[in-house]
């Protein structure tokens, strides 16, 4: 199956040849697209410079530079949208940062050729999460549990951007249009997911806090996450009900 890694950044120039390094020498054979969001620290410049120098390179990884800080969500699902333009059978999303392993990527793509349409790398409920301050685990818990709550409670991590789809996955997700921007959009492509029947599967993970460059995600959005699942919610059920 081809794969394709969708990395979504923002000020990651400490961090993402390396991991463009690291997934193209890697064990599973993926190919990666970077969907930058115009970076002030240049960090798609930099990508530019490494695929014109790097042999290789210009044939496996693609860069998506947008204008302005458009979120997450939007980064990945313009990711996934040109995965399934390129033909590819699976993609893959994950954070720049290393706080998912790279060698995780064989057990998701596995879990997909054995039938689940959708895989996550979960931190709960029997992941393990390094480096994170008490009051990120209570947020994170909170915002969790309240998806799990009111969209689908078989999914034990709506917040983590570590995530396996086979093309049924992202079809489903490309189509729907977006509500949400940022972390938030990781619970409305799950509900998405699951209005079109698809099967959800997941796998613990560890999770490391990152060690260099700055953290995207602040206290403030993830609390308007948490707030946004309800919307989702209301969404989802309406969704249902019509299908």
């Amino acid at each position: 199956m081809r794969a394709l890694v969708v990395v979504p950044t923002y000020n990651e120039v400490a961090d993402v040849v390396q991991m463009i390094e690291t997934l193209l020498d890697g064990e599973t054979a993926v190919d990666v697209c970077i969907v930058d969001d115009s970076s002030p620290d240049g960090t798609s410049a930099l990508v530019a410079v490494a695929i014109a120098e790097r042999d290789g390179w210009s044939e496996r990884v693609e860069l998506i530079t947008r204008e302005g800080k458009g979120g997450r969500g939007g980064a990945v699902r313009e990711g996934l949208r040109i995965g399934l333009q390129r033909g590819y059978d699976v993609l893959i999303e994950m954070d720049c940062d290393f706080s998912h392993d790279p060698r995780d990527l064989v057990v998701g793509i596995a879990m997909l050729s054995r039938g689940w349409n959708v895989v996550i790398g979960a931190r709960y409920p029997n992941g393990k999460i390094i480096g994170w301050p008490l009051k990120r685990r209570v947020f994170s818990r909170f915002a969790n549990t309240l998806a799990r709550a009111l969209i689908e409670w078989s999914v034990p991590d709506y917040t983590n951007g570590f995530r396996f789809y086979d093309r049924a996955a992202a079809e489903a997700i490309v189509a729907e249009p977006q509500r949400h921007t940022g972390y938030i959009y990781l619970s409305e492509s799950m509900a998405a997911c699951f209005v079109s029947d698809l099967s959800v599967g997941s796998f613990p993970i560890v999770f490391r806090n990152r060690e260099r460059g700055e953290s995207s995600t602040n206290f403030g959005e993830i609390l308007a996450a948490a707030k946004g699942v309800i919307d989702i919610a209301i969404w989802y059920r309406r969704r249902s009900r019509r299908a």
